[in-house]
């Protein structure tokens, strides 16, 4: 086991583990499930001012240009065109913007307009991040202390004559007919549209430690010089604990920071610096990899890697963030993100079990009646008992439980199906909506009927014995191409760069040809051309037409084919072992992953949508390793068919491989949760040729840089990431990325607010990951970069 561990962490060498924090669940427009309702400000995920101050007045110009909302404008002075929630930058902002366009709107704050940053300590640096973002708002913000900026600002109050009222503090929001309630006690306020611009206003988050409850710990630092000469521990390792501890130093304090990771995550270079220096000169320590234990009257208990820690301590300041105002959202039925709901489980049951009809039944056979039964109840009778009524033995074992699986799938998904239908129905407006959705799911909806009418054709109504027959073959690679159609171009539609245009079509192609053109339309030419019994078509072709997948789908994707031609014995060897190195150690295993791989190609398309289901942090990162576990048994399972040619063992270990692997890991799971999990997750946790394509990975020349100090730790790069890499732990460091999941999508790159990222090669491989670049070999202003 201590080999195995060696050999894991070597794999996933310095990868971090980051978690992404859930916000609301927000559609392209930031409009939370609550329609009508938007969020602005720290809410979206951006932790900068200066961007806060400019979403604001870019989300009223937004609104302003939208047909529904301008037909609505004014009718009824008793209703407010917006309502704004909210009085830091982002809330105040939004209510200039509101005035230079002549709208009906308020501004309604709890407390008092930029009561965030009055919070903040005395002297707090400011720094108005990033440098070179140009705001499009009045609130022009500059680098300086928090009494500066709150000077700047109020100077700019006195500008505008603004609708606010203070001391109102929002309860809840609702829909009524055509506009929105905007509840506090003892008044309501009624809105066409609302801008939220609340930020992280819940309470601080705890440790959840004895003592923690001891007046002697506190969540913010107010002031800096009421504190001389104390010892003091400072939990987290954020900007604001580092800045609280900086402001602690300068007092005379004697400062150690505690942060739970082997190093700082996301702090600003800035911060850093300053930390650097005062540890140095002896007046501020660094705890990594400590966590509190138990807070004491005189002093502090750690858990550090050297042991359990005791220290003296005066005062206890624990910044590690704010939770979510959640019970807020609650009561404004705004849904957070990865919330699962009864419908949840409906849609996730339909999904599952269509693809276990599809994968499971298109692998299993039936002889029935059903076809000659006459009357309906003798056609229901024999469609029930069909399972009972298997003649498997042309196919052995796998066709029987295939088909009894599929069958189980076709019951549950009949079932299943008209209750997901009815949930879509009950939130029409969000699937059925005009534009995309609208055509999405009518696709996706007719698709699932298409595939079940060839379903029920081709095993309950046929005469003859049905295993990978035509009928659900053809039915199946029409509509994994068509699929990959249309979400590919919709995929180009929202992100155009260069680069997603040419692997669009380079990936569609590739699938079009091998998966469709090739098998059913050009193979029977080319069997006619050469030969049934020629060389070229007994040696390329061994299996007829099947033979073609295996072109793309390299071993041990398929392994079918392996053995059954000199051609398919040699072959294979040099695609994986041969190509396959030599590829990636120039493009990364992404080459494959993104461009040519038919699972990956169905991610990049129709899994788009969903990349920020994708799970992350430590256990999603450590159960990547289970790919490893798949890959040692391919090579068993390979060597045992190969040598063991037609046997009872060789076709048991074949059939093993295909049920556990092929038919339940990669096509039911692997596509029957996409829509939950992100559409990677066979890719990540399961497939055996990215497992080898990770050991090749450690040595590539390929990495993903980040131009360092443009960085905002926004976490945007992690979140989008369907890999579930922590990208933004490298970005915020200038460390080329070099976790072996990455599979070049670009989509971190493009989703990136201050392209901070772009592809590069390194000028030789460095397995360590020792050399540190920023700026690509070729430029960012190539299309290789995959910004332009």
């Amino acid at each position: 086991m201590s080999s195995l561990s060696t050999y894991f962490n070597w794999l996933q060498k310095d990868c971090p583990t980051g978690l992404v924090e859930k916000y609301p669940e927000l559609d392209g427009k930031s409009q939370t499930s609550l329609k009508g309702c938007y969020v602005v400000g720290d809410l979206t995920g951006i932790p900068l001012l200066k961007m806060a101050a400019d979403g604001g007045s870019h989300k009223v110009r937004q609104l302003s240009y939208e047909k529904d909302f301008i037909d609505s404008v004014g009718k009824n002075k008793d209703i407010y065109d917006i309502v704004i929630v909210g009085g830091g930058p982002a809330g105040v902002s939004a209510a200039i913007e509101c005035q230079k366009r002549k709208l009906n709107y308020v501004l309604l704050e709890g407390s008092k307009l930029f009561n965030t940053i009055e919070n903040f300590p005395k002297g707090k640096p400011i720094l108005a991040k990033p440098d070179d973002y140009e705001t499009t708002s009045e609130l022009q913000l500059k680098d300086g202390i928090k009494e500066s900026l709150l000077e700047d600002l109020n100077n700019s109050l006195e500008k505008h004559d603004l609708k606010i009222e203070l001391g109102i503090r929002v309860e809840s929001i609702s829909k009524k007919n055509d506009h929105l309630l905007v509840n506090s006690k003892g008044k309501e306020f009624k809105a066409l549209r609302v801008i939220l611009a609340i930020g992280k206003s819940g309470d601080s988050r705890k440790l959840n430690v004895p003592g923690e409850e001891h007046e002697k710990v506190y969540n913010r630092l107010f002031d800096p010089a009421e504190f001389k000469e104390k010892k003091i521990l400072v939990v987290g390792g954020g900007d604001s604990a580092l800045e609280t501890a900086i402001a602690l130093v300068r007092e005379g304090n004697q400062v150690t920071i505690s942060y739970r990771k082997n190093e700082f995550s996301r702090p600003k270079q800035e911060n850093m610096n300053e930390v650097k220096k005062w540890q140095e000169e002896g007046k501020l320590k660094l705890l990594y990899s400590s966590t509190v234990k138990e807070i004491k009257d005189k002093s502090v208990v750690l858990n550090t890697e050297e042991g359990e820690q005791e220290i003296d301590n005066d005062n206890v300041f624990v910044l590690i963030g704010r939770e979510l105002p959640l019970q807020f959202f609650k009561r404004c039925g705004i849904r957070i993100e990865g919330e699962k709901s009864s419908s949840w489980y409906i849609f996730l049951t339909t999904m599952v079990s269509f693809f276990t009809m599809l994968y499971f039944g298109k692998s299993g056979f039936a002889i029935t009646e059903m076809g000659e039964a006459s009357g309906i109840l003798a056609k229901v009778t024999t469609f029930f008992t069909a399972p009972f009524t298997i003649d498997s033995s042309p196919y052995g074992w796998l066709s029987k439980f295939s088909f009894y699986m599929g069958w189980i799938g076709a019951i549950t998904f009949f079932i299943s199906s008209p209750l997901a239908i009815k949930c879509m129905l009950k939130d029409r407006e969000k699937y059925f909506k005009p534009g995309w959705p609208l055509i999405k799911y009518t696709y996706i909806i007719m698709s699932a009927l298409l595939f079940t009418a060839v379903y029920l054709k081709t095993h309950y109504m046929s005469h003859e014995s049905q295993g990978w027959v035509e009928g659900t073959t053809y039915w199946y690679s029409l509509l994994y191409c068509t699929t990959m159609l249309l979400f590919g171009v919709r995929r180009y539609y929202v992100k155009r760069t260069r680069y997603i245009k040419w692997q669009m079509i380079t990936l569609v192609s590739i699938q079009v040809f091998f998966l469709f053109l090739l098998p059913f339309h050009l193979y029977p030419f080319l069997e006619n051309f050469f030969g049934a019994d020629s060389l070229f078509i007994k040696e390329v072709f061994p299996n007829g037409k099947w033979s073609s997948f295996a072109l793309i789908l390299l071993w041990p994707l398929n392994m079918w084919e392996f053995g059954s031609s000199t051609f398919w014995t040699i072959f294979p060897v040099i695609q994986t072992f041969v190509i396959l190195p030599l590829i990636i150690k120039y493009w990364g295993k992404g080459v494959y992953c993104g461009w040519i791989c038919s699972c990956g190609g169905m991610a990049e398309t129709l899994g788009d949508e969903y990349r920020t289901k994708a799970p992350h942090g430590p256990k999603a990162k450590k159960n990547e390793n289970i790919g490893q576990y798949i890959l040692a048994f391919a090579f068993i399972a390979t060597a045992i068919v190969f040598f063991t040619k037609g046997t009872a063992l060789g076709n048991f270990s074949k059939d093993v491989y295909k049920l556990t692997v092929d038919i339940f890991f990669a096509g039911v799971l692997g596509l029957g949760v996409y829509f939950f999990m992100g559409g990677r997750v066979w890719c990540r946790f399961g497939c055996p040729l990215a497992a080898l394509m990770h050991i090749y990975t450690r040595f590539s020349r390929y990495r993903i840089v980040a131009e360092k100090k443009k960085c905002i730790s926004c976490n945007i790069c992690t979140k989008v990431c369907h890999m579930g890499i922590d990208v933004m732990n490298f970005a915020n460091k200038g460390k080329p990325m070099n976790d072996v999941e990455c599979v070049r999508c670009s989509t971190c790159i493009t989703s990136c607010p201050m392209d901070v990222l772009s592809f590069a090669t390194l000028d030789k491989g460095d397995p360590n990951n020792k050399q540190k670049i920023e700026t690509p070999l070729f430029g960012k202003d190539h299309w290789k970069a995959g910004l332009k």
